[in-house]
């Protein structure tokens, strides 16, 4: 047994659950494109093609797909965005705590389910037991499990979004604040994705307007 599956395991032991649904985002820090939470719901018998899961910091590009795939086939799933309209409107953390509740809530709530929250924060309104961690989704099987699909969803939005928004490379670079990313701001402005009062962003917005 793998140790994120024997660290779940421990959980339900200790919080007399049998279901798990771990939560984390994708794309908190860059300057361009959505946050994407997932929540992927495990119950107590863990398919076996699910146990490599791991942080999808850790996995390659190839790895993650495979497993995404399993995921999607093998558990139930649900994403939500906090698109840069978002963002700007609230601040970041309450974006990405409001998109975790939005996908929490697509599962619906089956009965001895504890929610498991990648971070220090819980999530407000939710109505559901949770349990945050902090590095979760190197510990937690349901946490990394939702770390993975939430990587792989706006990796390929941030694809789509480069076709849309050519010439800033937002699919190598998926929206982080890169050398070639500032000489694209520097050179095009910011795009309809960018989050505009990243500082960096700002900047550049800034200096073109008062040139």
């Amino acid at each position: 047994m793998s140790a994120p599956l024997r660290y779940d395991a421990k959980i339900r032991r200790s919080r007399d659950v049998a279901r798990l649904i771990g939560v984390d985002e994708a794309g908190r820090g860059p300057w361009a494109g959505p946050v994407v939470t997932a929540a992927v719901l495990l119950g107590p018998e863990v398919p076996e093609a699910l146990a490599p899961a791991r942080d999808s910091k850790l996995l390659t590009p190839a790895k993650r797909e495979a497993l995404y795939e399993a995921i999607g086939a093998q558990a139930k799933v649900a994403v939500a965005w906090a698109h840069p309209c978002e963002i700007e409107q609230t601040n970041i953390l309450r974006a990405c705590l409001a998109a975790m509740g939005r996908a929490v809530r697509r599962l619906g709530s089956p009965e001895a389910t504890l929610v498991l929250v990648d971070g220090n924060r819980t999530i407000p309104r939710l109505g559901q037991p949770q349990l945050t961690i902090v590095g979760g989704d190197r510990l937690s099987l349901a946490i990394a499990c939702a770390s993975i699909v939430a990587k792989v969803v706006r990796d390929r939005w941030m694809a789509c979004l480069d076709r849309r928004y050519p010439g800033y490379g937002l699919a190598i670079h998926k929206g982080y604040g890169t050398e070639a990313h500032s000489e694209a701001l520097w050179t095009l402005g910011p795009c309809p994705a960018h989050r505009r009062s990243y500082i960096p962003v700002a900047e550049y917005q800034a200096a073109l307007d008062n040139a």
